[in-house]
């Protein structure tokens, strides 16, 4: 009896781990390089590192590229099965699944052109920034933290908020155009696209806040043993140096030694 039990359970392991490897999960997000590009010869670090992970556990993914707020909705409805690069509230307040280990980081940084004829040092009191008839540019549906947050009900009419697939490209483009004022995003992404498309005018001016860790949100139905499988397979490639040599090609350091 205790041999069948055991035949049995080692049975339901085996189909389990042929459904995880059977399955094709559908991933979205949209453009955030380094991380996420529109680009076949450079995909991303979360492209590449996902397709080597699947490699790795046998596993098909289908990578498409859809507005942050849509993938989010998306996911908490099981249209899709994984969202990249989202933060803890975005995982609560969507009621999704989070991955153990983050995949990449965030970190609010402040870039205005070097055009301006005020101060940079008025970005550090961010009320009276706006307050004053300055104008922010952030991502619809990113989450910046508390405060920033709270600045987007505050001073609706002074930030706007760049909706569509590529995002930060329209922000880049209208600070460079001074349509806004100051542009918030992650510097590794800033200075990735500035760098790409030659971009000098616009300049870093401060930061605000640490550094916070990005999960990869997963959709309410998503078995157990897959988010296991998806973490077990980043620690996988950062061990046989895989990660790494994804990292060195968009020049960016491991997320993991930043806390």
């Amino acid at each position: 009896m205790l041999d069948k039990k055991i035949y049995n359970l080692l049975f339901l392991l085996l189909i389990s781990n042929a459904n995880i490897r059977a399955e094709t999960l559908n991933i979205a997000s949209d453009i955030w390089c380094p991380y996420i590009c529109d680009n076949k010869k450079a995909p991303g670090i979360l492209v590449e590192a996902l397709n080597e992970i699947a490699k790795a556990k046998k596993m098909t993914v289908n990578i498409e590229i859809i507005s942050l707020s849509r993938s989010l909705i998306m996911a908490s409805k099981s249209e899709i099965d994984i969202v990249l690069a989202v933060t803890k509230s975005h995982i609560t307040d969507h009621k999704l699944q989070s991955s153990h280990q983050y995949f990449g980081g965030w970190q609010n940084d402040f870039y205005i052109s070097r055009k301006v004829d005020w101060s940079p040092n008025k970005l550090n009191d961010l009320d009276a920034f706006l307050n004053s008839g300055k104008t922010l540019g952030i991502i619809k549906g990113y989450d910046y933290g508390p405060y920033i947050n709270s600045l987007k009900f505050k001073y609706a009419d002074h930030i706007f908020q760049a909706t569509g697939d590529s995002p930060l490209t329209k922000n880049i483009e209208m600070l460079q155009k001074g349509r806004i004022s100051a542009l918030l995003d992650s510097r590794y992404n800033i200075q990735y696209e500035m760098n790409k498309n030659n971009i000098v005018d616009l300049i870093y001016a401060r930061s605000e806040g640490g550094f916070v860790p990005l999960f990869l949100g997963y959709s309410p139905t998503i078995l157990p043993e897959v988010i296991n499988s998806i973490d077990d397979g980043l620690t996988l490639i950062r061990h046989k140096g895989i990660l790494s040599t994804i990292l060195e090609k968009y020049g960016v350091s491991d997320w993991q030694k930043k806390i």
